[in-house]
């Protein structure tokens, strides 16, 4: 009788599977809708505040090197280029530290999602080896009757 122990194991081990499969999957719906929220925050707030940071500090860089009664070629002109270079390049900085996360964050929903798959295939062999053990013991208790 104890093949329908094995035959409930099996069928719990199955609604494990698909539970913990189910559950990553939230889980990786969710890391894909913050890493995407993390983008439309840095694309729709940050980026624009930065340029906008940006655009002010180099005008007020641009009027003092103009009440500075410097002509504004040769020097003053290398110092505004070299300024807004090094506005360029930071703004490359946070374009690929936001690239970067996201890419982080939609790689940690991707694994979540695997994990999710290989619950459900551990549930299933692990149901399938119940039932073969229960169609192991059935067969063995088959043997061991008598018939009178």
């Amino acid at each position: 009788m104890s093949f329908i122990g094995n035959i409930f194991a099996g069928k719990a081990a199955e609604q494990i599977g698909k539970y913990n499969a189910a559950l990553y999957q939230q889980q990786s719906v969710y890391a894909q809708a913050k890493a995407d929220q993390q983008r439309a925050v840095y694309n729709k707030l940050d980026k624009p505040r930065l340029v906008k940071k940006q655009r002010a500090d180099y005008s007020n860089y641009f009027v003092s090197l103009l009440t500075s009664g410097a002509e504004f070629r040769g020097t003053p002109y290398d110092t505004a280029l070299e300024f807004q270079v090094n506005q360029a390049i930071d703004l490359s900085i946070a374009d690929y530290n936001e690239t970067v996360e996201y890419i982080d964050s939609r790689n940690e929903s991707l694994l979540l999602a695997a994990k999710g798959r290989g619950e459900m295939y551990k549930g299933r062999l692990t149901a399938q080896a119940e039932y073969a053990k229960a169609a192991g013991s059935l067969l063995s208790d088959a043997n061991t009757l008598k018939l009178i």
